[in-house]
């Protein structure tokens, strides 16, 4: 793992940055990683806890023993898009330049935010900075850097210092200004959660802003911990994130709908042909999952459109319209 040197900084010019925890019955993580946020050296940095309706301990320890941290908590789950949509504004009214997506599920390797924080001040094009990601347990690149982010794993190994575009970073940890918000529209509460960031990403480039990695701010990241279910729910979760993938492809904007349905259709049969290699429920599932689409497909196109001709999408869904937000701690 690369160790980060402070370097020298103008701390004036240094953008306030706030780190919001989304957190769902998470308070086994939770201690670790504000420890892991007080040990950051960043002079200009706000906490908060997004919690959706968490039914442990998470609340009250976070007041009791983490008083730096602002606590706004929702009635209900809102999953992902809308509890930040709804929390945002009040980072920003704090006075947060750019804010911090994170789930309870990671920690932050000491230096990150400085080095974050620096390529903010740097590079104003820029609109989302994500970190080089290494393993919970090691110091080598995790998978998502293995598989999606060659190039940064080799800026990581060389120690480079400047920022990597990369078509999107994972939303475990995703530091966003709030200019590029103000411009490119909300998470669009459609996807609820899973390639909710993927979409923002690929929304901020079409309105040219920068989407890069910081190969020297880095953090780890469990990789599920912050989404555990009861056994019963993990069929729902997957649809989810088969569903939101299917919409991802359908809804791009850089292409003509059409073809997005003709790539829809072979990420079907791909998916389908792994599926025949893994086990007869699989393949029921990958079905189904491709089937509930098609009631949707009319606002998919709606979705389509309006990412192609740049509308932000709305904050929230009627359904979560009445979520009550109150907050806490001393920040």
């Amino acid at each position: 793992m690369i160790a980060v040197e402070k370097e020298p900084t103008d701390e004036l010019n240094q953008p306030t940055i706030g780190i919001m925890v989304l957190n769902f019955n998470g308070e086994k993580w939770l201690p670790p990683l504000y420890e892991s946020i007080r040990k950051q050296t960043y002079p200009k940095l706000k906490t908060y806890l997004i919690d959706n309706a968490s039914s442990d301990e998470s609340v009250p320890l976070t007041l009791a023993g983490y008083p730096e941290v602002k606590v706004l908590t929702f009635s209900k789950n809102a999953g992902y898009c809308i509890a930040y949509n709804s929390s945002m504004p009040i980072a920003f009214k704090d006075g947060c330049d750019w804010v911090i997506w994170a789930n309870s599920d990671v920690l932050l390797e000491p230096g990150c935010i400085d080095e974050m924080g620096r390529i903010a001040a740097e590079f104003h094009q820029i609109g989302v900075i994500g970190p080089a990601f290494v393993g919970w347990d090691s110091n080598e690149p995790n998978v998502y850097m293995l598989e999606n982010q060659p190039r940064v794993v080799a800026a990581m190994q060389q120690g480079l210092t400047f920022p990597i575009d990369v078509d999107w970073v994972e939303g475990s940890l995703l530091m966003v200004s709030r200019h590029c918000v103000e411009d490119v529209g909300w998470l669009d509460p459609f996807l609820f959660f899973y390639w909710e960031e993927a979409d923002f990403c690929r929304r901020a480039v079409l309105k040219d802003w920068r989407v890069v990695l910081a190969p020297r701010a880095v953090a780890r990241h469990y990789g599920g911990g912050s989404t555990q279910q009861r056994p019963d729910s993990l069929d729902a979760k997957r649809q989810l994130k088969r569903r939101n993938q299917y919409v991802y492809v359908l809804a791009n904007p850089n292409h003509t709908f059409t073809r997005n349905l003709v790539e829809c259709f072979y990420l079907f049969l791909v998916l389908l042909k792994s599926a025949f290699k893994i086990h007869p429920n699989t393949i029921t599932f990958e079905i189904r999952a491709s089937l509930h689409l098609i009631p949707e497909l009319r606002e998919i196109w709606n979705k389509w459109k309006r990412d192609r001709t740049g509308v932000s999408p709305e904050a929230t869904t009627p359904e979560y319209a009445d979520i009550r937000i109150e907050i806490g701690g001393n920040c």
